[in-house]
C-alpha cells in the first residue's frame, strides 16, 4: 500500500471524504449562492474554489497543532 506519512489508512480516507463533501456542499452553496444574485452558475468555478476549500481544511489542522514546550 502506498504511504503518505499518515498513521494508517483511515487517515486518507478521513482526508478523501472532507474533499468529497467540500465538493459536494460547495456545488450547493455555489448553485444557491448564483440564483440569489441572478447570476450565471457555473459549475467549474465552483469545483475548483470548493477543492482549495477543501485542501486548506485538510492542511490547516496539521499546520496548527500545538508546540509540546511550554514556557
Amino acid at each position: 500500500m502506498l504511504k503518505f506519512g499518515y498513521e494508517s489508512e483511515m487517515d486518507v480516507l478521513k482526508y478523501l471524504v472532507v474533499l468529497f463533501w467540500t465538493i459536494v456542499y460547495g456545488q450547493v452553496i455555489g448553485f444557491i449562492g448564483s440564483s440569489l444574485v441572478s447570476a450565471t452558475y457555473n459549475p467549474m468555478n465552483t469545483l475548483i474554489v470548493s477543492i482549495i476549500f477543501g485542501i486548506i481544511l485538510c492542511v490547516l489542522p496539521n499546520i496548527m497543532q500545538p508546540n509540546s514546550k511550554k514556557g
